[in-house]
């Protein structure tokens, strides 16, 4: 009486449609996520046609027919991996998958914006939005952006921001400038928030009055040979460089800390009551260089940092 041991065909089956199936993705260099899903049915296609061959065979013969459980439990292995796949694919998760793995974080340059203030203007009022800010004097009448930022994508894809309008709003009115920069979008990924980070520089004429409403984000100002006042509320950490020449007076306003050179601030006023025990105590300073025509108003940022040449 012969012994048929069903499960081992479609086990060495199941292998070799596996071997075969990874060589040829390897030369040809073809997607092995959708060669799986279209190959791993055939594992219980192979299986089924065993047991029903050896369940005939078995009639017209003495033969004994025993499972072998180690084989089928690998070639149910093998489709229950299918299955998933299929789920995720069904679900869109693979594509997130597979993206994740073929993706790179890459740092690409914001699009450029430069524009002519022009005579009708003379003042700027900026929102700084949600990510780090540089802003500079300049001695050209134009308003001009410029920085970086990162994402995360496919190596020859295309950039996520191609124009300003994609970062930037800017509006004309009357005699202001209003410039506020847009939070950048997020995506779902399963390896990362999704999040991107950037860094921009404004440059603005030394003439033109500007106003910033700093929505608790870190900034650096680099007033240089300032012609006008500046104003800055609700920052978070504020960092002021100065030049040799300035002429800047700098009085903040309800400040947690205020730093910089020896003996360079003027407390002149340190409120002693604040709103509760785990608050700071707010300060109010002055900081003078020159004869300090033009004025650097700080208000509601928690930490002033004033740097000297």
């Amino acid at each position: 009486m012969r012994t048929w041991r069903v499960g081992t065909i479609s086990m060495g089956a199941a292998l070799v449609g596996l071997g075969v199936v990874l060589l040829v993705s390897q030369f040809l260099h073809l997607d092995l996520t959708t060669i799986l899903l279209s190959w791993w049915p055939l594992v219980f296609i192979i299986l089924g046609a065993e047991i029903l061959f050896f369940v005939f065979f078995s009639r017209k013969e003495s033969s004994f027919v025993k499972y072998d459980i180690l084989s089928i439990l690998f070639v149910g292995l093998l489709g229950m991996m299918g299955i998933v796949c299929l789920l995720l694919t069904s679900s869109g998760l693979m594509e997130q998958v597979k993206a994740a793995v073929k993706s790179e974080d890459k740092t690409v340059n914001l699009p450029g914006f430069n524009e002519m203030a022009g005579k009708g203007i003379q003042r700027v009022v900026l929102d700084s939005g949600s990510y780090p800010l540089t802003v500079e004097s300049g001695a050209e009448e134009s308003v001009s952006i410029f920085g970086t930022y990162e994402e995360r994508g496919m190596e020859n894809a295309e950039p996520l921001l191609k124009r300003t309008d994609d970062y930037l709003m800017v509006k004309r009115k009357g005699d202001t400038l209003y410039i506020s920069f847009k939070d950048m979008p997020i995506t779902n990924r399963l390896l990362d928030s999704g999040r991107m980070n950037m860094e921009a520089t404004l440059i603005i004429p030394a003439d033109l009055a500007l106003e910033i409403d700093g929505r608790s984000t870190d900034l650096v100002l680099k007033p240089r040979k300032l012609l006008n006042d500046w104003n800055v509320k609700d920052g978070g950490n504020l960092r002021v460089y100065l030049q040799d020449n300035s002429d800047i007076k700098i009085e903040a306003r309800g400040a947690d800390k205020l730093e910089g050179p020896k003996d360079g601030w003027k407390v002149n006023d340190v409120k002693l009551e604040a709103a509760s025990e785990e608050e700071p105590v707010k300060k109010n300073g002055i900081f003078k260089v020159g004869k300090g025509n033009h004025i650097l108003t700080v208000t509601d940022t928690y930490h002033v940092t004033v740097h000297e040449p």
